[in-house]
């Protein structure tokens, strides 16, 4: 009256064998996924910060001194009461510095990286084997570049006075099924003196970003 009995235990135990090589290969696609981003987002953001710091220093850093961005007035005794940035000149560097840096990070899009498959591995010894995976990066903001300034112990009753630039923006980085934005940023060195005595108790300060420079007082 009663079939032959149906033994489900190979059934059951086949079905989670399956799941348990899906549920694998699922995890080992993302965690693939996610060490390829990671690797591309890196290797951008060296590349962007690089290419910003030498055509900076290439195209505008060289060409300055820091008498040419800075007026210092002196009591009739030689020393320092004020220091004052010329506006002006700064406004200009500003510009020319956000024109080269957006034409240098736009250029990038004309290269890829290319990440060797065995570098995935973490194996220095397979870092460099395999398959490349190509890497797009693409300007996804407009370049901010401030001009900020400091004061700092240079030796006994002497002080360097750094101008510098802060430069920073956002790129996308771009590998086969996934993208990602990374966020661009350096500071580049742009002039300095040194100044023999205390440091002025009246000085203006630096502060600009984007197509105006703002001065301000400070005591």
């Amino acid at each position: 009256m009663f079939g032959p009995r149906i033994n489900w235990l190979p059934i059951v135990l086949v079905l989670i064998l399956f799941a348990s090589i899906i549920m694998t290969l699922a995890l080992l696609d993302f965690e693939l996924k996610s060490s390829i981003l990671a690797i591309a987002r890196s290797k951008a953001q060296i590349q962007a910060v690089e290419s910003i710091n030498q055509i900076v220093a290439k195209k505008i850093v060289a060409q300055i001194q820091y008498t040419d961005i800075v007026y210092v007035h002196k009591d009739e005794q030689g020393r320092v009461v004020l220091i004052q940035p010329n506006t002006i000149e700064l406004n200009r560097l500003m510009t020319e510095t956000m024109v080269e840096v957006t034409r240098a990070m736009s250029s990038m899009q004309e290269n890829t990286i290319s990440i060797p498959l065995g570098q995935l591995t973490g194996s220095r010894i397979l870092a460099g084997y395999g398959p490349k995976i190509k890497v797009k990066t693409i300007p996804v903001s407009q370049i901010n570049v401030n001009i900020l300034n400091k004061f700092e112990q240079a030796a006994i009753n002497q002080s360097r006075h750094l101008i510098y630039f802060q430069i920073e923006g956002r790129i996308k980085v771009a590998v086969p099924f996934l993208d990602d934005e990374v966020k661009i940023s350096t500071t580049i060195p742009l002039a300095e003196t040194i100044i023999v005595g205390e440091v002025p108790k009246t000085y203006v300060n630096f502060s600009g970003s984007g197509s105006g420079l703002n001065s301000l007082l400070g005591e």
